[in-house]
């Protein structure tokens, strides 16, 4: 930590920038965050100023995520024991554990991933819950439906936990002096309205708020330069992703998304034609691979735009994941779906 008259520099996580995509690799027997997480500590490293930036997580994502992962847990399994004991198989023996108390068991396993996290270069800290002196801030939010609370249809019981998580980072940052935030969210309620609460009520610090792992990287180099601009190099470019990032950017990849039904793109008389455009790419996953096959899942960030036959216009910016196959050098889109329902932008 900083001193009281040095800049503290601080990189925040929220939930949805962390989750696991269980669905598609279903590994309950531990618990950690997504590849996103690693990437950007590989970011801070690289750039040499571990000693500088603080990585910080709510205690209300720790929260949110424990409940994640055993709703997840408990629906996949219900799924798991109908499907084998419809099926039997004599090279295979399916053994039930009965004494293993599932919230228990991943409660001490998220302890344990806190201990793992917090060994090493990177300071990484727990921003507590917002403490009894912001309960009448979040009430207003509520029901003056003021951002977070701007979920789906405007439901104010949506932005509850948006609600804490921000209040619990506005307590965490009037209770620190010279703080410099970037705040890593998908979420599109934290924006320019919560940006210009920030700095009228915290006169000593800065927040940036980033959407994906490039706008990040651009603040985090430009935090290198600043605190020491000799030293300072900029994050290689290397990716063993490459192949399959050229693709994304590809006219294929976003041909594919429009024309197979994926139920992502708005249908009605009204709308003469859609465009797609990829506006990031946050999580890149390899689930399996043999000699035939990969198969993938991304995280991305979609824009589609509507002609409509008045001649207007209509824009409608997602996060979808995407279940990708690469079969003889071809990649094909096998599924895509919202990841972020309560979460949409719409503009027109």
């Amino acid at each position: 930590m900083s001193s009281s008259n040095e800049i503290m520099y601080c990189l925040i996580f929220d939930t949805n920038a962390l989750f696991q995509a269980y669905e598609k690799k279903a590994d309950f027997t531990t618990f950690s965050f997504n590849s996103t997480f690693e990437n950007v500590i590989d970011m801070i490293n690289q750039l040499d100023i571990y000693n500088q930036v603080t990585v910080a997580i709510p205690s209300v994502v720790w929260s949110e995520m424990e409940k994640q992962i055993i709703e997840k847990h408990n629906e996949l399994l219900s799924t798991y024991k109908s499907t084998i004991s419809k099926k039997r198989f004599p090279e295979y023996s399916i053994q039930e554990n009965p004494d293993i108390d599932y919230p228990e068991y991943i409660k001490n396993k998220i302890a344990e991933y806190k201990k793992e996290i917090s060994v090493g270069l990177n300071e990484v800290i727990e921003i507590p819950i917002a403490s009894s002196n912001r309960f009448e801030s979040i009430i207003n939010r509520a029901f003056g439906k003021l951002p977070p609370f701007e979920g789906k249809d405007k439901k104010s019981d949506k932005g509850f936990k948006d609600a804490l998580l921000w209040e619990s980072i506005l307590e965490f940052s009037l209770t620190h002096c010279n703080l410099k935030i970037i705040y890593y969210s998908k979420d599109n309620v934290f924006g320019e309205s919560l940006l210009k609460e920030f700095a009228e009520n915290v006169s000593d610090s800065s927040l940036s708020i980033c959407k994906n792992e490039s706008e990040v990287k651009v603040q985090l180099e430009a935090w290198a330069k600043e605190i020491d601009k000799y030293s300072y190099q900029p994050i290689e470019e290397f990716d063993e992703n490459q192949e399959i990032l050229d693709w994304l950017k590809s006219g294929d990849f976003l041909a594919q998304i429009i024309d197979r039904n994926f139920d992502l793109v708005e249908k009605g008389r009204l709308i003469t034609s859609t465009t797609a455009h990829l506006i990031s790419i946050d999580n890149i996953e390899s689930l399996s691979s043999n000699e035939n096959a990969i198969e993938y899942y991304i995280e991305v960030a979609l824009q589609f735009i509507y002609e409509l036959k008045d001649g207007g216009k209509t824009k409608d910016t997602i996060n979808v994941g995407i279940d990708v196959k690469m079969l003889d050098d071809a990649y094909s889109v096998e599924d895509a779906y919202r990841t972020d329902e309560d979460e949409t932008e719409s503009e027109s």
